[in-house]
């Protein structure tokens, strides 16, 4: 079962207030909760970026994790699809097939996502309260922010197109969460590993006047991170697993242009 699966079961693993609680409370509330006080949703109030409730940052257990980062990738999904102002019928057919080509999403669960993108696109919540959240939520993990800025170029580039106006929502996401220039530069080059040397450099999170060295301590740290098993478990379900497959061989072929640049 994937993580809206255990949403429709009624096995919200936490309670999340703020802007997600919000969200999730206003989808599918009426849906879970029902005879469990555990799986109740309290949206709570909008606060700059404090009080959420629920639990937060190393508190988390993975599947606790796995349904915030999913509720996030949606609601912000939903934020970049409005950026310019409104979402066409192709965007929502574009968002829908990634959630079926991308996470393999089954159209149950695809028909709850559809319903939280929803609840997201027409609430005047704005995307940088969602992302001050999940930076509270899951900040001791900067790889998985990361990962969400990843995630939100891919579902902005579904149509084809990467806009003026989703770049900059993105990149304010990114701000928001704490991420650097050089961590959105690093998701920006997950879709072209080998353009170039610079940009291999960048998946790898290391400068050019890295050692040999420092660059196979890296790849090997970056293996280890996404490893289906540790992907699980910081953070990111079965669901994403396509996605970490994709990140791993984006991560190989940057060290494969190191490597044979560099003679190692």
């Amino acid at each position: 079962m994937g993580l809206l699966g255990t949403l429709i079961g009624g096995s919200l693993g936490f309670v999340m207030g703020g802007p997600l609680g919000a969200i999730i409370g206003g989808a599918i509330g009426s849906n879970i909760g029902e005879g469990s006080q555990r799986s109740r949703v309290h949206p709570g109030a909008r606060v700059n970026g404090q009080g959420y409730g629920g639990r937060t940052g190393a508190g988390f257990n993975p599947l606790e994790a796995q349904q915030a980062f999913m509720i996030a990738m949606i609601s912000l999904a939903a934020k970049v699809a409005k950026a310019d102002g409104s979402v066409s019928e192709a965007e929502i057919r574009s968002f829908d097939k990634f959630l079926k080509d991308q996470l393999g999403m089954a159209s149950e669960e695809r028909r709850v996502a559809a319903r939280i993108f929803n609840e997201a696109r027409d609430s005047h919540i704005p995307a940088e309260e969602f992302a001050r959240q999940i930076r509270q939520l899951l900040g001791h993990q900067p790889a998985r922010m990361r990962d969400l800025i990843s995630l939100l170029m891919s579902i902005a580039m579904a149509d084809g197109h990467y806009h003026e106006t989703e770049e900059r929502l993105i990149r304010s996401i990114a701000g928001e969460m704490g991420l650097s220039n050089h961590d959105y530069e690093e998701a920006v080059a997950m879709f072209s590993p080998r353009a170039s040397l610079g940009t291999s450099y960048t998946v790898l999170g290391v400068t050019s006047g890295a050692t040999n060295d420092e660059i196979k301590k890296a790849y090997r740290k970056l293996a280890k991170e996404y490893h289906p098993d540790v992907v699980a478990n910081k953070g990111m379900g079965e669901d994403f697993q396509k996605f970490a497959a994709e990140k791993m061989r984006a991560i190989n072929s940057a060290y494969d242009s190191v490597k044979e640049a560099r003679g190692i």
